[in-house]
């Protein structure tokens, strides 16, 4: 199986990268392939990234993995979720105390492939326990990360999300229009609020996130007791 794991930064998936290696130095991986790459912080870096290493390779599987903020108090820190659908928040226009997103603009079509109703959806088939386990949930993408009342209220009641990133999105629209299976796998570092960085638990979601992605990997390879 050609695994291609890729996060917007080396921390995130620091952890995973170890696990990795004792696997591979066990030679319990030599009928696999699993490459990690670093993308960068943002949905535009995404995209360059992640379109350049998709176009040259024939991979099973791209696993995005990242941590997130959650407008769900149910997603507590160190939730690890499976983001099933996203969305470009933010790329519109203002139209006075409104957002306008680029199909209300009318810029783009709502219903033209990969976009449904202006949802991109992921109706992977992976089949895992533990992935089977995870709250399925919806998701933004966005450059700015909220942090004002008055526009957390505003996007939530627009696209009822429950957790956002800022590259989440770039992955479903690169991989749906190649027709690579993907998946999103967020954890919960921070509830989306006004910025209190004494909140979050950024340790705590990398950890979660990454034994999590182990146990799926394990699942998918039929690796016993990684």
């Amino acid at each position: 199986m050609k695994i291609l794991i890729i996060s917007p930064t080396r921390e995130e998936i620091r952890p995973l990268d170890r696990m990795l290696e004792e696997l591979e130095a066990a030679g319990t991986l030599r009928n696999h392939l699993i490459d990690l790459a670093v993308t960068d912080v943002g949905s535009t870096l995404t995209a360059f990234r992640l379109t350049k290493l998709l176009v040259p390779a024939n991979w099973d599987l791209v696993l995005q993995l990242g941590i997130c903020g959650s407008f769900d108090v149910t997603l507590q820190n160190g939730t690890v979720v499976n983001v099933i659908e996203e969305r470009f928040a933010d790329l519109g226009a203002e139209d006075g105390e409104n957002f306008l997103d680029a199909f209300e603009l009318g810029l783009l079509e709502p219903d033209t492939f990969p976009f449904m109703n202006g949802s991109l959806l992921n109706k992977s088939t992976v089949k895992s326990d533990t992935l089977d386990s995870l709250p399925r949930v919806t998701g933004i993408t966005v450059n700015k990360v909220h942090g004002n009342e008055k526009n957390i209220t505003s996007v939530t009641s627009k696209y009822h999300p429950r957790v956002e990133s800022m590259e989440g999105a770039a992955l479903f629209y690169c991989c749906l229009m190649e027709s690579v299976p993907f998946l999103e796998l967020r954890c919960v570092s921070n509830t989306v609020e006004k910025r209190d960085r004494s909140k979050w638990n950024i340790p705590l979601a990398v950890e979660k996130l990454n034994q999590t992605a182990m146990k799926i990997i394990s699942e998918l390879l039929e690796i016993k007791n990684p």
